[in-house]
């Protein structure tokens, strides 16, 4: 995958946890081009269209920032996204609104995004 074929996924899902499963794929997939040290994450250079959510849109972006950031790489000129205006903050069928910020990490909370780490993790 790369954001454009990432954000497109995110865009034509059926439901949000599609949607969500589509982005932590697409972010998998930048994590094993990065790698790779082959230069095939360029792949991801290329900025995405919107995902039809500002949250995704930012989601994305600042993701594939910190995957570039902990890869020692630079990350395209596309994720330097500003924080979003208002919090967002998707439901969460365990946790309570404090329990998620609390959990987010900082990176994220720096967007205004607020997601508990684990919900981030995939096998």
């Amino acid at each position: 995958m790369t954001a454009p074929a990432t954000a497109t996924a995110i865009r034509e899902a059926n439901d949000e946890d599609w949607a969500w499963r589509m982005l932590l794929q697409g972010r998998d997939h930048l994590r094993l081009l990065l790698r790779r040290h082959d230069g095939s994450e360029a792949a991801w250079e290329a900025a995405p269209s919107t995902t039809g959510h500002t949250g995704f849109d930012t989601l994305l972006a600042v993701l594939t920032a910190h995957e570039f950031t902990a890869a020692g790489e630079t990350p395209p000129e596309w994720t330097k996204v500003k924080a979003l205006a208002d919090p967002w903050i998707p439901d969460h069928p365990f946790l309570n609104r404090d329990e998620i910020i609390h959990q987010t990490p900082e990176y994220l909370a720096q967007a205004n995004i607020f997601i508990p780490a684990r919900d981030l993790a995939t096998a």
